[in-house]
């Protein structure tokens, strides 16, 4: 079977499929990687190709004002890791690219709803900050298309690829946050489970 063949077979018998890729809920945003990624999983294997997933700095933590967006991205990032752990063995690799802002309509076409009383100290001074940003703030989105061009061509690329400063500051910000975190609770009470009510 030639891997067109593999790829449209499944198509037609999704009951062939393993893995996360056949297990993707179709919320979040995840409906490219419901449809196309199941599909093309056979002819990806077999040619040990390559899976770029786009995410965003914001799949790593969320802003006032992004949960829904930063969810869809933590699917995105989530379902990714967990293909890469699953396809491993077979050679096929999985990087997740991690955009910062850039100047792209992304933000121009945002339907914002104007806070009320209740979020104007944080969703709404959030919004009135980054509408503040000058436009140097924002990256050239063609450094985003080099970056995926180069990290597809490594031998052994990253499961994760922060593209831009902001974005490396962000997340490295969070996850440094996250760890002191964890840190500061890991030693936190535990009942044992003989004590338990």
């Amino acid at each position: 079977m030639t891997p067109a063949s593999a790829a449209s077979s499944s198509l037609r018998n999704p009951g062939t499929l393993r893995g996360a890729a056949s297990r993707i809920p179709n919320c979040c945003g995840s409906s490219a990687a419901r449809t196309v990624l199941p599909a093309t999983l056979p002819a990806l294997r077999a040619a040990r190709g390559r899976i770029l997933q786009n995410s965003s700095l914001i799949g790593q933590f969320a802003w006032p004002s992004s949960g829904l967006y930063a969810a869809s991205k933590g699917a995105v990032e989530l379902i990714s890791e967990a293909l890469a752990h699953e396809l491993a063995p077979t050679g096929v690799k999985v990087t997740i690219i991690e955009p910062g802002t850039y100047a792209t309509e992304f933000s121009t076409s945002l339907q914002v709803i104007a806070p009320n009383d209740v979020y104007l100290p944080t969703v709404g001074q959030f919004l009135t900050d980054f509408a503040a940003l000058p436009p140097q703030a924002f990256g050239d989105p063609e450094t985003v298309a080099d970056a995926i061009m180069a990290v597809a061509d490594l031998d052994e690329p990253p499961l994760r690829l922060a593209v831009g400063a902001d974005a490396v500051e962000h997340i490295r910000a969070s996850l440094r946050s996250r760890l002191a975190e964890l840190d500061r609770w890991e030693s936190f009470p535990r009942i044992p489970a003989g004590e338990r009510a």
